[in-house]
């Protein structure tokens, strides 16, 4: 008895099926005949319409991007181009490279807002922003959770497509490679005042590693009249690195760096402070841009390297002890518009020490410095086209000075790294 009720309920539901199945051909076929029957522009509009109704009913999906082809030419083969690019192969003075080639999908659904942002070069695919955002009716405050820009200074935030040099400055490239990291951030803006203050990883785009957070923090003023704008900014990091060694070094004035013994997974304050001002001015010869920033503070390293950590532990291991040096940098920069035309000129100047208490031919005689010690200055001269609001072509070249050392090997006079920059961005 059990087997024939089976047997019917089995063939019950596969009649069901066939049914469902014959009237949903039934209606597919039906919408094609539809279709074809419309002419090409009609197919088009009805498609459109229907993507519309979708998004309008859940949200707003946003889809920009740019990509940046370029050709560089170095001073010397193999030169140590300090920026993201990469230094050049050890056969080559010059390459054709896609830098960036971002499409960055923003989907908004009321206070909500989904932002992913992959990076596209012949190097390889890297995700640069991916984060959800909340921001209240009236605008006055927000927050943001995922990988994102850190909020320190102008730089930083400023993006690449609209950026006037083709790299940030070495200041912030070593202590902030990525710009980016993973964190929650809250946003609060009020008048001509905006506050930024989150905590983060301190990784840079990687996973946690510890326990303890980085704060960020910015408060920043910027005043917008008839033909001009003023701003200034004050920046604040407080993070730390944990080592692996059973001891750190610090550097002490006229005797290099000094071992001090400490407990295994110490952890070692990475603070830095920030200072920045802007000022905008159109007028007769065209608009005027100047920016400047000045950074100082301490940050922990190795005897090679003096950059930010970029994921996992820094100086983890009892082989690679922490070498904490104070550093200072910044730059300024000037961009003039020619008129009303579509031209402009740009110089720029920045200027990074990573070890302020050694300078000179003391780097390499005084105990345990080297080549991370060694400060570092350009001076920049560009060129900008932008002949469509999609099309902006760009012209640069860095002088790149090192500080010189005797009594260091490769440091006694200047090394060959100058770069020219001819660059083509299309956004979208």
């Amino acid at each position: 008895m059990g087997k024939i009720l089976k047997t019917i309920i089995m063939k019950k539901i596969l009649i069901s099926l066939i049914v469902l199945f014959g009237a949903l051909t039934y209606i597919n076929a039906s919408a094609q005949i539809v279709e074809e029957e419309l002419p090409l522009p009609q197919k088009n509009e009805q498609r459109l319409n229907i993507l519309e109704n979708d998004f309008g009913k859940w949200g707003r999906l946003k889809i920009s991007g740019y990509v940046q082809g370029q050709w560089q030419w170095a001073e010397s083969k193999g030169a140590a181009a300090f920026a993201d690019g990469g230094s050049f192969p050890s056969q080559s003075d010059n390459r054709f490279m896609i830098r960036r080639g971002r499409i960055k999908f923003t989907y908004t659904l009321g206070f909500v807002q989904a932002v992913i942002q992959p990076d596209f070069t012949e190097k390889g695919v890297k995700i640069k922003d991916a984060y959800v955002a909340v921001t209240s009716n009236n605008k006055m405050w927000g927050g943001q959770l995922g990988i994102f820009d850190r909020p320190f200074g102008y730089e930083i935030s400023y993006s690449s497509s609209l950026r006037e040099s083709p790299e940030r400055s070495r200041v912030f490239i070593s202590l902030f490679p990525d710009e980016r990291d993973l964190g929650a951030m809250f946003n609060f803006k009020k008048g001509e005042f905006t506050l930024n203050a989150g905590l983060f990883n301190g990784n840079g785009v990687a996973s946690e590693s510890d326990s303890r957070k980085d704060f960020i923090g910015r408060l920043a003023w910027l005043k917008k009249m008839n033909s001009s704008q003023v701003g200034v900014a004050f920046s604040y990091y407080n993070g730390g690195i944990i080592t692996g060694a059973t001891e750190h070094y610090n550097c002490q004035n006229g005797k290099g760096f000094v071992a001090s013994a400490n407990d295994q997974y110490s952890q070692y304050l990475r603070q830095y402070f920030g200072v920045s001002a802007q000022y905008l001015q159109q007028w007769a010869a065209g608009t005027t841009n100047i920016r400047a920033e000045f950074l100082w503070g301490q940050q922990p390293g190795t005897f090679k390297n003096n950059n930010s950590p970029s994921g996992g532990f820094f100086a983890s291991t009892p082989d690679s002890p922490l070498y904490l040096r104070n550093f200072m940098g910044g730059y300024a920069i000037l961009v003039q518009d020619l008129g009303p035309t579509k031209h402009s000129v740009v110089f720029k100047y920045d200027y990074y020490d990573p070890n302020t208490q050694v300078k000179g031919n003391e780097i390499g005689k005084l105990e345990n410095t080297g080549a991370a010690d060694i400060a570092y200055s350009t001076f920049g001269v560009g060129y900008l086209f932008r002949a469509t609001s999609a099309l902006r072509l760009m012209a640069y070249y860095d002088f790149v000075n090192n500080e010189k050392s005797a009594n260091l090997k490769g440091y006694d006079s200047r090394i060959k790294q100058n770069v020219l920059t001819l660059r083509v961005q299309v956004k979208f």
